[in-house]
């Protein structure tokens, strides 16, 4: 009988001493000045109608792995078989 009372009182004093501190947390955080907000980002002024939103700087000089790295960025299917030229007209096509 005597273990059991043991453990039930460790187990109410774990719980009571979980309370006070959990009490002296909650009045930690009123207490504490508020953080002040984050400076907002600069803003990136707007695309002008004519630009797409992802315009890739590929041309007829990038090589074939740097057209297919863009393709891979866009998700374009079949490129793994497609040649430099394919690669191309099909990130033009996709942006």
């Amino acid at each position: 009988m005597r273990k059991s009372v043991a453990i039930g009182i460790a187990g109410v004093t774990a719980v009571v001493v979980a309370a006070i501190r959990q009490v002296q947390r909650d009045n930690s955080l009123d207490t504490d000045p508020a953080p002040a907000p984050a400076p907002a980002p600069p803003r990136d002024p707007e695309p002008a109608p004519s630009q797409s939103l992802f315009t890739p700087s590929v041309n007829e000089k990038s090589t074939k792995a740097e057209l297919y790295e863009v393709a891979t960025e866009l998700k374009v299917e079949g490129r793994s078989k497609m040649n430099k030229s394919e690669l191309l007209a099909a990130i033009r096509a996709a942006s």
